[in-house]
């Protein structure tokens, strides 16, 4: 790596470490969170590799077993806010950041909102999905009688909505991968 990479990587580091206080719209207050998530800047890393980075403890040394705990339920953490995530196939799985935190970390310094991983929009998008989904099966059982035109009003709705969801779910899973 460049000596430039190295420098930013670090400065990087240095802002994720003191930026724990405006790291509160991703919830994270644990310093643990931050060590793991500042390991991840520097590059990929399994498990193992951050505890020993973290608390300077190898496999098979005293208390590298309840510190590998501690580790493992932080990046479950992590993962469920979308923040890190890892290959699933392959014989080494080792964690990354996902765009979303790389995305996020980057805007510490700044004055900018955290980016949430699902927006507002995506959110009322899914539920006018799910609500154009009732009548068309309600009518589909027979359990409502809609005139034709109201019918292809609704079903007309329902695959806009339908297509607009599936590109915003494909956007966040891309955030998040």
């Amino acid at each position: 790596m460049s000596r430039a990479g190295s420098e930013k990587i670090e400065e990087l580091n240095r802002r994720v470490r003191s930026g724990v206080s405006k790291l509160g719209g991703l919830e994270i207050g644990d310093q643990l969170a931050v060590e793991v998530l500042s390991r991840l800047v520097e590059g990929r890393r399994t498990s193992s590799e951050i505890v020993t980075l973290i608390y300077g403890l190898k496999r098979g040394d005293e208390g590298f077993e309840s510190s590998y705990g501690r580790v493992r339920r932080e990046i479950r953490k992590l993962e469920s806010k979308g923040l890190i995530s890892r290959n699933l196939f392959g014989r080494e799985k080792p964690y990354r950041l996902t765009q979303l935190a790389v995305t996020n970390l980057a805007r510490i310094g700044g004055e900018e909102k955290q980016t949430p991983l699902m927006m507002t929009t995506d959110l009322a998008a899914y539920l006018v999905t799910l609500a154009l989904s009732v009548p068309n099966a309600l009518q589909a059982v027979g359990w409502l009688q809609l005139s034709d035109v109201w019918t292809l009003a609704v079903i007309t709705s329902f695959c806009f909505f339908l297509g607009f969801s599936s590109s915003r779910v494909l956007v966040t899973l891309r955030r998040v991968f």
